[in-house]
């Protein structure tokens, strides 16, 4: 059995696997998961693995949890220079946030060499690699952290809760940010895609779904960070 935990910036989300299936896991805060591994029972020996792009004192609360679990084999993934053919960009590795590190891992372990990759969350990152060689990437704000860049100093627009995404011209102001945002994201992954037209494209995050819709084509995929994880833990 194996736990993969993805600690983002805004949530943690933890899986179980046996045997590469998923057979349990959940999304939440430190509780909720303090509260599903009591719950374990007879797979407290598995092996752990933890991607983290919080501070060290989140990561610190992360290795309490799971001291409990098997603290011989509860293991953070660390971006590194190379691993299983893969080649980092970065000068020093160990810089690369460690979810996107991940995220090109996975997308080895599928057998493609070259992608571009889109998260699209709080923030947007997009990752490029060539015949298994890290090209380097972009990141930029997300949907929710460009608009409220945007609003910041005032009170006076008003946002519907769930408006649909729009690259058309906005009617109103709040119509105008959105469309402006959403045409931001839009132009800019379709600006790298152009740029690396043989390279496949993936989308993943929370508003993969949305700028897919507004024309971004690659193939949509879930979990990317615990597939990497998962891969890692063969070569950890």
């Amino acid at each position: 059995m194996r736990i993969l935990v993805d600690a983002g910036n805004t949530s943690t989300k933890w899986q179980l696997r046996h045997g590469g299936d998923v057979v349990d896991g959940g999304q939440g805060d430190l509780r909720d998961l303090r509260a599903w591994v009591s719950a374990l029972g007879g797979v407290r020996d598995s092996v752990v693995a933890v991607s983290c792009v919080r501070d060290d004192a989140y990561a610190l609360e992360l290795n309490e949890v799971f001291e409990s679990v098997n603290p011989d084999q509860l293991h953070f993934a660390v971006s590194s220079a190379a691993f299983a053919g893969v080649r980092n960009a970065y000068e020093e590795p160990y810089r690369l946030g460690v979810d996107r590190w991940l995220a090109l891992l996975a997308i080895k372990a599928r057998g493609e060499e070259s992608a571009v990759i889109i998260d699209v969350g709080t923030a947007c990152t997009i990752d490029v690699m060539d015949d298994g060689q890290h090209l380097g990437g972009y990141i930029f704000p997300g949907m929710a952290l460009a608009r409220d860049a945007l609003v910041s100093n005032t009170d006076k627009i008003r946002f519907s809760k769930h408006p649909d995404p729009s690259i058309s011209p906005g009617t109103d102001t709040a119509g105008c940010v959105l469309s402006g945002v959403w045409l931001t994201l839009l132009a800019t992954c379709q600006h790298v895609i152009d740029r690396f037209p043989d390279s496949k494209v993936y989308l993943t995050g929370g508003s993969a779904k949305e700028l897919g819709a507004l024309g971004v084509g690659g193939e949509r995929v879930d979990g990317l960070v615990f597939d990497g994880l998962d891969f890692w833990l063969n070569g950890a």
